[in-house]
């Protein structure tokens, strides 16, 4: 908006030119020139005041002392019009009138104050019979104006009246620019300074990571179709995408949670499960739509995950078509599978799930302590005495990847932990897919995956596999001197043809055995395997590391360990 100073200046000189040709036509009545201003006297010869005279097309006020005011804002009959320089009424024009009160002291006070005045000349202001805000359409665009007809600006409440301080984006419902401007935001977007006191306050529904934790912020606020700002919406389309705003009309970014007070308390699994699920994504701060139906990698909230948060880890998540977060999940995602724990993290490397019952997707991670959870896999021997105690205790083993990717695998894998590599087994199909194969496939032994064989050094090693009811409870891969140990049988040479430094009889002892147990029918066996973790069977003379030798039969059974002489 600019004063149209040229233009009125046209405007006066045409209406100075109808001025003079009226004049000209009177007599003792009409318009006169004296002192060097214009004065009009009527039929008796007495000069007129306060009144407007016409002359051509234009409009003239004469003031109390009967002298036609110039450059003047006239209040006549509580109504307002502006005459310019010379004195000729201004119609549909935006007219800037410097503001007596103004000594730069105070910031909520324009130097000048805007005026528009319509096809009669009066100025727009609002209506004294109304105590709802009331806007004004001029060249298609929508402006307020108080009882005086000044033009207001910035933050307006919804009786019309402008509002400043620290809290007018608060009290504020409607939005109208600067001094300069007064245009009502309308259908659109405005970045806006705004000072929060209450800026360290928790808030339902707002951030609760601190994001603007300055008292001085710039935000986004959203103005409908009606002006008014958009506040309190969870999920807003607009152009599209989807937005969140506070209470007083604020844009959400990054995390929300709508559907509970954010809490730091211990909750169990399912819980946690529930309540993570109730977190949005809403990008940020500069964009705010939310993510949908799609992943993202960013620093979890404070309440969602506070150690994470505390050590600025960036997780990846997987938000489903309203915006919630997938949670103790596996979830299949353009057609590979991916698991999310109850915090919605997705998971890769090796994983302890268990399904709930009677569903394929719902799970159960093992987390608790991220320090103690993360000592089950750290080791080879931390993996190998642990998986066996969480297979009995219902969870199954999942490999999803080395974290640059974190879908399911099937199948033979190579997994590294703590530096080393590590043949694993997944299965490939059944109820059990993706679970670490847990007892025999093609004659060689696998504990949550991991192929039970002898370390180089070694040579050979013993399996120990126990059965109950069926079902694999425990694989224990065993050096010759622990499974000497076991077996719990002294060296013996009698009755042999040849001589031995030592020689072990556990032909009895390592003789695959079924019993009945409380526990139910427990069977238990003992094979020797290589480095390649085959087993071995129908063998004399199978040379360890440390110069033993062990002799299988036919049907795999380990049957003598001894040195020759």
């Amino acid at each position: 908006m600019r004063k149209q100073t040229k233009l009125v200046a046209v405007l006066s000189t045409a209406a100075m030119l109808a001025l003079g040709a009226s004049i000209s036509s009177f007599a003792a009545t009409g318009w006169a020139e004296e002192n060097g201003t214009w004065v009009y006297y009527d039929r008796n010869g007495d000069t007129v005041t306060e009144t407007w005279k016409k002359s051509g097309e234009n409009y003239f006020y004469l003031d109390e002392d009967g002298e036609m005011a110039a450059d003047y804002l006239v209040e006549d009959d509580n109504n307002y019009y502006y005459v310019d320089s010379n004195g000729a009424m201004v119609a549909n024009r935006w007219v800037s009138i410097e503001n007596e009160d103004f000594d730069g002291s105070d910031d909520d006070e324009p130097a000048n104050h805007w005026y528009y005045f319509g096809a009669n000349g009066k100025a727009y202001k609002s209506s004294s019979n109304s105590s709802n805000a009331s806007f004004k359409t001029v060249n298609g665009k929508k402006y307020i104006f108080d009882d005086e007809g000044k033009m207001l600006y910035g933050w307006i409440d919804d009786n019309g009246e402008r509002v400043t301080g620290d809290d007018d984006w608060r009290d504020g419902l409607y939005y109208c620019g600067d001094e300069n401007d007064g245009a009502q935001a309308v259908g659109s977007w405005v970045y806006l300074e705004i000072t929060d006191n209450n800026y360290d306050d928790v808030v339902v529904g707002q951030s609760s990571n601190n994001l603007f934790d300055d008292e001085e912020q710039t935000r986004w606020f959203y103005f409908k179709t009606n002006g008014k700002k958009m506040i309190n919406e969870k999920g807003k389309t607009i152009n599209g995408r989807k937005y969140s705003f506070d209470e007083y009309g604020r844009m959400n970014a990054e995390w929300v949670q709508w559907e509970a007070t954010p809490t730091e308390a211990t909750m169990s699994s399912a819980d946690r499960a529930d309540y993570s699920r109730g977190f949005r994504y809403y990008g940020s701060p500069e964009d705010g739509a939310r993510l949908t139906k799609g992943w993202f990698q960013v620093v979890p909230d404070s309440y969602l995950n506070l150690g994470d948060y505390n050590d600025d880890d960036e997780n990846w998540y997987y938000a489903d078509k309203d915006g919630k977060l997938v949670t103790s999940e596996v979830k299949t995602i353009n057609s590979k599978k991916y698991a999310f724990d109850e915090y919605g993290v997705m998971k890769d490397g090796l994983v302890a799930i268990m399904f709930e019952p009677g569903s394929t997707t719902k799970i159960i991670t093992v987390k608790g302590d991220d320090d103690i959870a993360g000592l089950y896999f750290d080791t080879e021997d931390n993996f190998k005495n642990n998986v066996s105690d969480l297979y009995e205790a219902g969870y199954k083993l999942f490999y999803f990847g080395d974290g640059n990717d974190g879908s399911m695998k099937t199948g033979k894998q190579s997994i590294t932990i703590d530096g080393d590599s590590f043949s694993f087994l997944m299965n490939k199909s059944g109820s059990t897919k993706g679970a670490g194969k847990f007892g025999v496939d093609d004659d060689k032994y696998y504990l949550g995956g991991m192929l039970m064989k002898a370390d180089k050094d070694d040579k050979y090693s013993v399996v120990k596999a126990v059965q109950v009811d069926g079902s694999y409870t425990e694989i224990t891969l065993l050096t010759t001197e622990e499974f000497l140990n076991e077996m719990d049988v002294n060296s013996d040479t009698t009755g042999r043809e040849k001589d031995y430094d030592e020689y072990y009889n556990v032909k009895e002892a390592a003789a695959d055995k079924t019993e009945t147990t409380a526990d139910g029918t427990v069977k238990t066996q003992y094979r020797l395997v290589n480095t390649s973790g085959n087993v071995q069977k129908s063998k004399t003379k199978a040379k360890d590391g440390d110069d033993r030798c062990y002799s299988v039969n036919s049907g795999k059974e380990i049957t003598a360990v001894y040195v020759e002489d």
